[in-house]
């Protein structure tokens, strides 16, 4: 299950099973808007295990500042939202209590799952139908960081490093050496210079693809 499934799953399996409440808004039985969105984050792994649970207004920061990224408006003013995306009503500096709103789009068209009052908990609906309902707010969006698949770069990494090895000159001047030289010594060493020189270059690769590993 990918991270954006995770969080969203962590708001469908609360939803008709919990209240919305401002005043008790950490779990396990209710949850405002904003607290709902940190804990299935959290819980996905799409912001970090430990930290704090905010609000409308720290949303901003706290997503800018583990990667995910604003979602511009296209030409006509649409914004293309996709399953996963964070909203945000409000203007930044003026979203905290019930001047703001957030919740994650639930597909990559106009559905949204959130927790809120108008509901008395976890809800799915259409998005511009109750933005409108609710004023038309200035509207924020953001996208998660991309999920890297790990087994698909260690795969590449490891195929690219043998690539190199077998398509480098290294392959040519062995073959070259044994064809060339009619003393066996002679031909010999050529040979284990092509070896030596080989297992260096392809230590080289296999230590950068172990970089690309840890680096995830």
């Amino acid at each position: 299950m990918s991270k954006i499934d995770q969080a969203i799953a962590w708001m469908e399996q609360r939803k008709g099973k919990v209240t919305y409440s401002m005043n008790y808004r950490t779990g396990p039985h209710s949850y405002d808007c904003s607290s709902a969105v940190y804990f299935a984050l959290r819980d996905a792994g799409l912001l970090p295990q430990n930290i704090a649970i905010g609000n409308t207004e720290t949303l901003f920061h706290d997503l800018e500042s583990n990667g995910w990224t604003q979602v511009r408006p296209d030409a006509s003013g649409n914004y293309p939202a996709r399953r996963g995306d964070v909203f945000i009503w409000g203007r930044r500096g003026y979203t905290s209590g019930a001047a703001g709103h957030t919740g994650i789009f639930y597909d990559d068209h106009d559905t949204i799952i959130h927790c809120n009052a108008g509901h008395n908990g976890i809800s799915i609906n259409p998005h511009d139908t109750i933005w409108v309902y609710n004023g038309s707010p200035a509207i924020t969006i953001y996208r998660p960081p991309a999920e890297v698949n790990e087994e698909e770069v260690i795969y590449r990494a490891a195929k690219n490093a043998m690539n190199a090895i077998f398509n480098e000159p290294f392959v040519r001047q062995g073959d070259l050496a044994k064809a060339r030289y009619g003393n066996a010594t002679v031909g010999l060493r050529g040979v284990i210079h092509w070896f030596d020189n080989s297992m260096l270059y392809l230590q080289q690769r296999l230590d950068d693809a172990e970089k690309a590993v840890r680096a995830l």
